[in-house]
């Protein structure tokens, strides 16, 4: 009897051995140890791609449920497998992982919702997404200006409110693969339109949208109202003085009628107030303690006057 028990555990612990040594075969020790997925540049991997940057793809595809083995060798079966990706993600289908494909697959998963000051595992996602779309942010799992800075890019490209935070509708277009050259060829479609001193003074206070109000502030990240028109204006080669009644002595008086994106707008007794006239009987403004930079409609405030600086 002991002979067969003997036989027995001896076809047993066999088994267990080949079992064993197969999944060593189909499982690389790679897969087994976290995969590098920080990069400065991330760079497009296609089917015949070697190396590190490789591995990271396949890593990220195996970590989103596909059977990829991160070998380090990018295969036509893994450029199949992406494709698959991509189509339920509704990133363009190349079977490439090029800026959409990196920062949809570094951006999946939850989508909580960040700000600054926030840290953690999600902010990094956050972070290395960012970069992979074309807007680099170093990786230090802390919510800084950097950050904020790149979330407003994402933002503002999209016209969404803008305000720096991750919200759900940041990472869902992170997550759909939105890359930065969408928004350069908006950007660069905008400036051939126009080239006056007035669109120059508009697009800086745009880009100030969502910064915080502090009276006497002249920015980079806080203004209070002439601070920022006086920035946008010296943005456009105009020198201001940093007081809405002063600044409503210098350049050519515009009627209401004829305003101009970018002229700068008055408001309140004493003329109190001033804004930049971004159209549409808007304005862009840093109102008060409390309200970041954004727009309003004229009428919401008493009208005093305008002027185009020169």
């Amino acid at each position: 009897m002991n002979r067969y028990l003997r036989a027995a555990a001896a076809t047993v612990s066999g088994l267990a051995l080949a079992f064993s040594v197969t999944l060593a075969a189909e499982v690389p020790a790679a897969a087994a140890s976290t995969c590098r997925t920080t990069y400065t540049k991330y760079k497009t991997i296609k089917k015949g791609t070697h190396g590190t940057r490789a591995r990271s793809a396949q890593c990220l595809l195996r970590s989103a449920g596909y059977a990829v083995k991160p070998d380090g060798s990018f295969s036509a079966a893994d450029s199949a497998l992406l494709k698959r990706f991509q189509a339920t993600h509704d990133v363009n289908v190349t079977g490439k992982v090029y800026a959409s494909s990196w920062t949809a697959l570094l951006s999946r998963g939850s989508q909580p919702a960040l700000h600054r000051g926030s840290t953690g595992a999600d902010v990094r996602r956050l972070q290395r997404s960012l970069t992979a779309s074309g807007r680099y942010v170093k990786v230090t799992g802390t919510y800084g200006s950097a950050t904020f800075k790149a979330v407003k890019s994402v933002q503002r490209a999209r016209d969404l409110k803008v305000t720096g935070n991750a919200n759900r509708a940041v990472w869902r277009l992170l997550q759909a693969g939105d890359p930065i050259v969408k928004a350069k060829k908006k950007a660069k479609k905008k400036a051939s339109s126009s080239s006056s001193k007035g669109a120059k003074a508009l697009a800086f206070a745009k880009r100030q949208l969502g910064d915080r109000y502090r009276y006497g502030a002249t920015g980079p990240n806080a203004w209070d109202c002439s601070g920022l028109t006086r920035g946008a204006w010296k943005k456009a080669g105009v020198s201001l003085p940093h007081s809405a009644k002063a600044q409503y002595r210098r350049g050519k008086k515009v009627s209401k009628g004829h305003l101009r994106k970018g002229d700068l707008v008055f408001f309140y007794s004493g003329i109190s107030h001033v804004g930049i006239y971004a159209g549409n009987g808007k304005i862009i403004h840093a109102s008060r303690p409390g309200k970041p930079v954004g727009y309003i409609k004229m009428k919401y405030m008493p009208y005093k006057g305008a002027r185009r600086p020169s």
